[in-house]
């Protein structure tokens, strides 16, 4: 990860984006000053980690869609901001071991629970890799919902709306009396509930 790249990203990006979408942001109060912990967004546009990555003061590796490497220079650049590939559709563990050497390491890593992007700004149901990650070790999750940004690309044209980015506490996820595995799903749904009551 190149810090320095980085940083210039998201000076470059930071006002062109609050400008063009009008982005309030609400809850700031609630963002981890430090690591390790997992931002948990909903997810409706190819735009959200830019979003939630200039809304955000510090650095988050995110989770992304491994289909972004197949671009060489887009690869590069995702690469040196600290992003690391999933595949979408199938348990794919070294995207999971790779996240938990991140959070061990103290790491803020963000992901998008849904695990792919919703139509017309409504929220999906939360695949189990997220509780899985908040699970082993316990780790704080910030819940995060983007409104608006489902409308920036309509009909195949762009627009401007307003776009707001709501932080909320950390997930409750004291959770006992549970196999692992429904200790994972029940972390899962607890994540994506707190994001449906920003």
């Amino acid at each position: 990860m190149s810090f320095l790249i980085y940083g210039i990203t998201r000076i470059i990006l930071t006002v062109p984006l609050t400008l063009l979408f009008h982005i309030r942001i609400y809850g700031a109060e609630h963002w981890p000053g430090r690591g390790p912990a997992i931002i948990a967004s909903n997810h409706a546009s190819n735009l959200d980690p830019c979003l939630v990555g200039t809304a955000f003061p510090g650095q988050i590796r995110w989770m992304a869609k491994a289909e972004l490497w197949r671009v060489p220079l887009l690869g590069w650049l995702v690469t040196r901001l600290g992003a690391f590939p999933v595949h979408r559709g199938e348990s794919d563990r070294e995207a999971i071991r790779r996240a938990k050497q991140l959070i061990r390491e103290g790491w803020i890593v963000g992901m998008f629970p849904e695990g792919t992007r919703q139509r017309q700004g409504r929220l999906g149901e939360a695949q189990a890799g997220v509780g899985m990650l908040a699970m082993e070790p316990v780790v704080p999750v910030i819940p995060v919902r983007i409104r608006g940004h489902e409308k920036i690309l309509t009909g195949g044209r762009l627009h401007r709306p307003r776009v707001t980015i709501t932080v909320g506490p950390p997930v409750d996820l004291d959770i006992t009396g549970m196999s692992r595995g429904r200790a994972y799903r029940e972390a899962s749904r607890r994540i994506m509930e707190a994001i449906g009551r920003l």
